[in-house]
């Protein structure tokens, strides 16, 4: 490989680097749909918390991470990670395509969450593959058949990165968050939503499920918010 400088003097926010488009925020998650051009890199940017990686279509990067030497990575289809917090990194594209992945952030509140059932086929014929099992979350694969039902049980996030449109039944307030990357949906936690496929073509999804077990739940202490202190007599915006 060609060497190369990544300069990381200047280092920007996650959520302002221009190729991870925000989609979804919320007091659990950030999700980003991310695309970096054919042999384009991004800004040198920070991954604050802890995240899910999951990448769409094969693809040859560089990550070059502050104070070390930039590593050659060569991603397939579908393949996941969960990352720690604290990357400091420029990835470039190497690749004739545009390099495209799903990045979600797992923020201090999502370590209380109960995690949901794994996803139900209840109509006709799905495939459901988990791509990841971690303790803290789960992602799987979903290629939905025609007529074909899943249901998904929140808190989880439901992801299109594959050029389909997200139109899920919804008895609940579930919100898709349209983007030309990937649909994105908030499936918030005790709700549930149907991913449906009324046309003969498979349609992808994606699901990131956040959360622990009753188990390990059981076994974890939840750091708590300092209690806030009250003022007499003092006129605040409420």
């Amino acid at each position: 490989m060609e060497e190369k400088r990544y300069s990381c003097q200047h280092v920007v926010p996650i959520e302002q680097e221009p190729r991870h488009h925000l989609v979804i925020e919320n007091e659990f998650v950030r999700a980003f749909a991310v695309e970096i051009a054919p042999h384009d890199r991004t800004l040198c940017h920070r991954h604050p918390n802890d995240y899910l990686l999951y990448v769409v279509g094969d693809g040859d990067v560089v990550s070059a991470a502050r104070d070390e030497e930039p590593k050659k990575l060569s991603y397939r289809d579908g393949e996941c990670e969960l990352l720690q917090a604290g990357m400091v990194h420029v990835v470039e594209n190497l690749g004739d395509a545009a390099f495209r992945n799903v990045v979600v952030e797992l923020l201090p509140r999502a370590d209380g969450l109960r995690r949901g059932d794994d996803p139900k086929l209840i109509a006709e014929e799905a495939i459901i593959v988990q791509r990841l099992g971690e303790e803290r979350a789960a992602i799987f694969a979903i290629d939905l058949e025609g007529g074909s039902e899943v249901k998904v049980f929140g808190p989880a996030l439901v992801a299109t990165p594959y050029g389909d449109r997200l139109n899920p039944e919804e008895p609940g307030d579930i919100t898709v968050k349209p983007n030309r990357v990937s649909d994105l949906a908030w499936i918030p936690p005790g709700c549930q939503a149907v991913l449906w496929r009324c046309q003969k073509a498979v349609e992808k999804a994606v699901i990131f499920q956040v959360g622990r077990t009753d188990e390990q739940l059981s076994s974890v202490i939840i750091p708590r918010e300092p209690p806030k202190k009250l003022r007499a007599h003092v006129d605040e915006p409420g």
